[in-house]
This record gives C-alpha cells, sequence and structure tokens, in this order.
C-alpha cells in the first residue's frame, strides 16, 4: 500500500463520487449489481481504507430501490450528496 498525502486522498474521494455519477447516468446499460461491482471494483484500484469508502455504494443501492413514483426525489438526493462531496458542479 503506498502512502498518499492528503490532497491525493482528496482526489481519489472525487474521483469515487465521479465515477458513482457516470455509473447512475448510464443506468440503461447497468442495473443495480453491476453498478455495485463496478463502483467496489474502482474503490478497491485506488487502495482506499476507512469505514465510509463504500458510502457512494449505499446512495447507488438507494437511489436503484426507491420505487419509480419517487425517482425524483432520490434523484435530487443522489446529485445533492454527490455535489457535495466534490465539491464543485459535475
Amino acid at each position: 500500500m503506498k502512502k498518499y498525502q492528503e490532497a491525493d486522498r482528496v482526489y481519489h474521494r472525487e474521483l469515487i463520487w465521479l465515477n458513482a455519477y457516470n455509473l447512475v447516468r448510464s443506468k440503461e446499460k447497468y442495473n443495480l449489481k453491476t453498478c455495485i461491482r463496478l463502483q467496489k471494483k474502482f474503490i478497491n484500484n485506488l487502495d482506499i481504507l476507512g469505514p465510509n469508502r463504500y458510502k457512494s455504494i449505499d446512495v447507488i443501492k438507494q437511489y436503484f430501490k426507491t420505487p419509480e413514483n419517487q425517482k425524483g426525489i432520490a434523484e435530487q438526493i443522489l446529485y445533492g450528496t454527490i455535489r457535495n462531496k466534490v465539491g464543485y458542479k459535475f
């Protein structure tokens, strides 16, 4: 395992949330199981440690499991969370 500086860890966190955003945007191609598998693979390739490293997966699960009549609210929560984590418009 490499030793990363704080700036590297912040950059990795941004990459994780942007990857989650891209997976959700391409939801026509992927189902929930595939999105989770791809996101976990992406996180594990970056060697991220900590209890909240899979937080983006929880947000993806919440979005996909929301009923269709409440999908608009789920999208607002998802995009608001990603915008807060990334810190700039995507």
